[in-house]
């Protein structure tokens, strides 16, 4: 329905409104005025309303899962390929076994030997009393066992990180310190390089204003030398000033650094805790690496005149190379000496450019030795040294533990001797361990998928040689697919975890709909064309076999719902000073009336007060300006 509005005041403007159906028009009119035209309405309505969120994204899969055999040995057969889909428990591949059947075999006929003995011994012993001695004994020695490879691992693997840490620090320190001891060593000889570049234009200008044939081209050539000379003397001052002096802040702050590094090694040697020194390191570390962004800003204003005079020597080059000054042999000592002019500005520029690179490795290794003086190397220390404490606590009482049960058993059998007995039952406890590593050991020759997964990457051949530590095969997990989608910093506010979706993928079509759930929102935002984005993680439920990784699809979480809310046309409401309002028809006249909004969705908007079911208001229509 098109409208029609009574002249507006003429300031420059002609406003053209397209036709847009709301709710209605009706004739407006002002006090004291004539009508003003046409304008369109709605009535405010109670409707059911939500707001949803639809985020675009990608789908990727739950995961990868690398596998090794628990057992070494030799690979003698594969029963997958790349890309197969395989189901959870299903067989893999498969070691040669044929020496741990022969150890199981041979175990299990000790635990038959060992049972057959203990019988033999018991014989005598009340049935009833023996069974709960024995069952003591047994529960103590199981935990023995799980509390010595409990702690046992606790120690190791303590140790482990104790000894990485030890062996990334010791590989850290002598990089930087011969890294930095060095650097003075490079300065001098770019500020001899810079000399000498220095000393050679004068004379090589002299030379070529010597020669008798004045031309254009060779008054030229000497212009360019004598400015290539402006520019090293500029260099000549900045190598002898300010990269001078911040070579010598740089060596004061290095010498700090590396005394505190020393104290640190040698609190270590002296097994003290070296925690206290890490504000002393804080300090010095900081103040080095204000020195080395200092001497790297000097290096720079080195390069910045050397780059100068080289691009400047150029043109004198081609002009006392030309088809005429080629001719003439007085120029040849100049030709020369502008050509190893050129090669030494190029030695000071690479050797400027390889201090920038030292400076900057320096820095790289100087990382580890920074994260271990200021407390992962205590910690790991302290680490390494509550779990041996931990470790031994543990297995003393689980021997003791043990040891009581074995002297209950003694006093309970009577006859023949306990001590029989228990020597006996333990012989058969020690059979049946070694029985049950035997048959774990044949369990592991078969390598087994732990979910339903894809083949991915399968890295050995049959025939060859295995070992637990290795990673034979890699299973891309497709029993979870993940879409992987971004939201804007205002949308992220109403997102939370658990929050079912619903999932569309291109490849299948909008009339396919899948469910989930929100399982990941990205604590931190990403810049993208300067705007922030937040990624999402949306797990599908039960996802269809068609569904691929890399599938492109959209989600759609409902974060808010109202039901029976008073609602108008979202474009009904502006912001006027702060404050939201709407034109609100009464006897026939639009008056700006004050709201409350809530949610807002499906071109709806929540209002939470200021209106009253039935109240008419105004939905401005679109407008076109021109200005002439």
């Amino acid at each position: 329905m098109s409208s029609r509005f009574a002249a507006l005041p003429t300031r420059g403007i002609l406003v053209a409104v397209a036709a847009l159906v709301v709710g209605g028009a009706i004739l407006v009119t002002r006090a004291g005025e004539s009508s003003i035209g046409e304008v369109h309405t709605a009535t405010a309505t109670r409707a059911n309303l939500k707001q949803t969120i639809t985020a675009p994204g990608a789908m990727t899969t739950a995961g990868d899962v690398r596998l090794a055999f628990k057992v070494p040995g030799r690979l003698a057969q594969v029963y997958v390929s790349v890309g197969q889909r395989v189901a959870s428990g299903q067989a893999l591949a498969k070691l040669d076994s044929s020496d741990l059947e022969i150890a199981q075999a041979q175990a299990q006929a000790a635990v038959q030997a060992a049972q057959a003995r203990y019988d033999q011994v018991a014989a005598g012993a009340s049935p009833e009393d023996i069974g709960l001695a024995r069952q003591a004994v047994d529960n103590a020695d199981r935990a023995l066992v799980e509390t010595q490879r409990t702690s046992q691992n606790d120690v190791a693997t303590a140790q482990q990180t104790l000894t990485r840490m030890r062996a990334g620090y010791g590989a850290a320190r002598t990089t930087f310190t011969s890294l930095a001891q060095s650097v003075p060593n490079d300065v001098a000889a770019l500020q001899s390089i810079v000399a000498s570049a220095k000393q050679q234009t004068a004379p090589t200008a002299s030379e070529i204003a010597s020669t008798t044939r004045q031309t254009a081209d060779v008054v030229g050539a000497r212009n360019a030398v004598l400015q290539a000379d402006s520019s090293l003397a500029t260099a000549m001052s900045v190598a002898t000033g300010q990269l001078k002096s911040s070579l010598d802040d740089y060596t004061a702050a290095r010498d700090v650094l590396v005394s505190v590094v020393l104290k640190f090694d040698g609190a270590i040697a002296a097994g003290s805790d070296p925690s206290g020194l890490a504000s002393d390191y804080q300090l010095a570390q900081v103040s080095y690496a204000s020195a080395a962004t200092r001497l790297g800003g000097a290096l720079d204003a080195l390069s910045a005149p050397l780059v100068l005079a080289q691009t400047g020597l150029s043109p004198a080059q081609s002009a006392l190379n030309n088809a005429q000054t080629q001719t003439y042999p007085d120029l040849d000592r100049s030709r020369a000496d502008l050509l190893g002019l050129q090669n030494t500005l190029t030695a000071a520029l690479q050797s400027s450019a390889a201090l920038k690179a030292k400076l900057g490795q320096a820095a790289s290794s100087l990382q580890a030795v920074s994260d271990a003086v200021t407390g992962s190397y205590s910690a790991a220390l302290q680490s390494a040294s509550a779990a041996q404490e931990r470790s031994t606590s543990s297995v003393v009482t689980a021997q003791n533990a043990l040891g009581s049960a074995q002297a209950s058993l003694a006093r309970t059998s009577a006859a023949p001797r306990a001590f029989d007995v228990a020597a006996a039952y333990a012989a058969v406890l020690g059979a049946q361990a070694a029985a049950d590593l035997t048959r774990a050991n044949v369990d592991g020759a078969t390598l087994r998928a732990p979910s339903a997964a894809v083949v991915a990457q399968i890295n050995n051949r049959i025939g060859e040689q295995l070992t637990p530590t290795g990673s034979f095969v890699v299973l891309e997990n497709v029993g979870a697919f993940v879409l992987h989608v971004t939201v804007s910093e205002g949308a992220v506010t109403m997102l939370d975890f658990g929050e079912p979706a619903t999932v569309t993928l291109d490849a299948l079509g909008k009339a396919t709909l899948l469910t989930g759930r929100v399982t990941a929102i990205d604590p931190g935002a990403t810049i993208q064309l300067g705007v922030p984005v937040y990624g999402a993680d949306v797990t599908l439920e039960a996802p269809d076999a068609r569904v691929r990784a890399g599938m492109s699809g959209s989600a759609s979480v409902v974060v808010a719902s109202r039901a029976d809310a008073l609602v108008i046309p979202s474009a009904a409401v502006r912001i006027v000073g702060g404050r939201r309002v709407v034109q609100l028809l009464k006897d026939g006249r639009p008056v700006e009336t004050d709201v409350t909004v809530g949610i807002a969705g499906e071109g709806m908007t929540e209002i939470a007060s200021g209106l009253k079911e039935g109240d008419q208001v105004v939905v401005p229509e679109p407008r076109t300006l021109l200005v002439r």
